[in-house]
């Protein structure tokens, strides 16, 4: 009658500490948080920013310079005191919600479908958009 072999080592290899892996896993984690707030600190900045800018940009004396700008000026100056009044809230908010800062970017930046930019969207389409993101600002601060 034979016998059988029993195998004398070991079920699993040894494993590192289990205090090493969390660690670095939770590092992780929080320096990708602080990299996220500090991306949408600096993303609130340049809109606060770019808010000033169209707000206080005169309209160009060349008429070749005006041509390839895309501002539409009466637009920005009807709304110039929505625009500053709209930064200076953003700007003393710390956690903006998401939305209100997608949506001023799309506004700055969309030149087509922006009611800043595009003259063939009526001008109250402006200033219902300024006037939703001022209250969501106020509710949200």
């Amino acid at each position: 009658m034979a016998t059988q072999h029993t195998y004398t080592g070991h079920a699993y290899p040894p494993s590192e500490p289990l205090t090493a892996t969390p660690v670095k896993g939770r590092v992780g984690i929080l320096e990708r948080s602080r990299a996220y707030r500090a991306e949408r600190e600096r993303e609130r900045r340049v809109i606060v920013q770019w808010l000033r800018r169209t707000a206080n940009r005169a309209p160009d004396p060349g008429p070749i310079r005006r041509r390839r700008e895309a501002l539409l000026h009466y637009r920005a100056a009807a709304v110039r005191t929505d625009l500053l009044e709209i930064a200076a809230a953003l700007e003393r908010t710390h956690d903006p919600d998401p939305a209100i800062v997608a949506t001023l970017h799309e506004l700055l930046a969309n030149g087509c479908d922006s009611t800043l930019y595009n003259p063939s969207i009526h001008a109250s389409e402006l200033h219902a958009t300024l006037h939703g993101v001022r209250s969501r600002l106020v509710t949200h601060a």
